[in-house]
């Protein structure tokens, strides 16, 4: 098994256990994503022909998901009907999950179907009570 095979097992066998299935699928998006960061290969040089003596122009890197929904958390979390966010997958692809009681067009209204380039998923969950 390579190593890529393994980090990947290891993560789906640690994040795994004892967490709520919005929780977890958050955490092991966020771990894999992190151990995928980890273990990609590093760029190839630029040939020498292209390199030159002044330094090149720094641009801003993409914001992570997370980064994303810590940024925007408050303005959905303000919307009436919310009940929580959470970092998911949807069609295989890292999105926000907004976890509503239920749908009202407010909601559908209030709430935008990307933020700074990722999906939104509106996830109808029903009422959310604490465990006695």
């Amino acid at each position: 098994m390579n190593r890529r095979g393994f980090a990947v097992l290891t993560m789906l066998a640690i994040l795994g256990c004892g967490r709520s299935q919005a929780r977890q699928e958050a955490a092991r998006d966020s771990a894999m994503q992190r151990v995928m960061d980890s273990i990609a290969p590093p760029p190839p040089p630029a040939p020498e022909s292209s390199r030159t003596e002044t330094r090149p122009a720094v641009t801003k890197a993409p914001k992570t998901i997370d980064a994303v929904l810590a940024a925007h958390n408050d303005s959905l979390m303000a919307v009436p009907g919310v009940l929580g966010t959470a970092v998911g997958r949807c069609d295989g692809a890292p999105c926000i999950r907004v976890l509503v009681g239920r749908v009202s067009d407010e909601i559908r209204r209030r709430v935008p179907p990307t933020l700074e380039g990722y999906p939104v998923h509106i996830d109808v969950t029903g009422t959310i009570v604490p465990r006695q």
